[in-house]
């Protein structure tokens, strides 16, 4: 048997079911784990050629937090963020309910408890100019939203020269909860290694589920990291 089978008979303690089968949680999930609860964090985006991109989040004390693994040519998207880069721990699964298009909505699981913690629905025909998402709770309730931050800059990007834009303005994106801030995005300058700065500050009274903002931080990676 090779590394990372399942012996013959035994189920998969990772196996993911389907989200028509999850039942969202009439409570809040406890997710007290310190690594969920840090003012900033920093993803790297490292591009695999072949196989897809792998995506590392670190702390500001520069630990990993978590790791996810994004498979190429797949058609309807399914991430997992994990505790460790061996990928023994997973804790968020990102998973679409359908084949991708612009006005998708992904619904985003803990992965220790099986339940549903919200979703994340990007807003379609508006994404094409600028990329704009819609916040939602575990009954497709919207309670927030994500922008992009410059209508003007995000044309600039699509049409003109998205790495060329990037080093004089760097994508910014910013989340809130009804019309409270709550999460803003920062790209760095260089449109070949994407880096993008993850900031809580905001959020002073502790509005956003941290995992639904993890999970947008790994969208806009990956979404992102298709359109440029």
């Amino acid at each position: 048997m090779s590394d990372g089978q399942i012996p013959e008979g035994e189920q998969n303690p990772y196996a993911q079911p389907t989200t028509e089968n999850i039942q969202p949680a009439p409570t809040n999930v406890d997710y007290s784990a310190p690594v969920y609860h840090q003012s900033q964090y920093i993803i790297r985006r490292k591009v695999l050629k072949i196989f897809g991109a792998a995506f590392h989040i670190y702390d500001m004390a520069g630990n990993l937090a978590f790791y996810s693994k994004q498979k190429a040519f797949k058609l309807k998207e399914d991430i997992r963020i994990y505790g460790d880069q061996a990928m023994t721990s997973e804790l968020l699964c990102i998973k679409a309910r359908g084949v991708i298009d612009l006005g998708m909505t992904y619904d985003v699981i803990d992965s220790t408890t099986q339940q549903v913690v919200g979703s994340l629905r990007r807003k379609g025909l508006k994404s094409i100019l600028r990329d704009s998402w819609t916040i939602q709770d575990v009954n497709d309730q919207e309670i927030g939203t994500m922008t992009e931050e410059s209508g003007a800059l995000a044309i600039l990007r699509r049409f003109i020269g998205g790495a060329l834009v990037q080093l004089v303005a760097p994508q910014q994106f910013n989340g809130y909860i009804g019309d409270v801030p709550v999460f803003q995005f920062n790209q760095n300058r260089n449109p070949f290694v994407q880096k993008i700065t993850l900031d809580y500050g905001p959020d002073v009274n502790g509005l956003l589920d941290r995992r639904l903002g993890i999970a947008a931080a790994a969208l806009v990676c990956a979404i992102e990291g298709r359109q440029n």
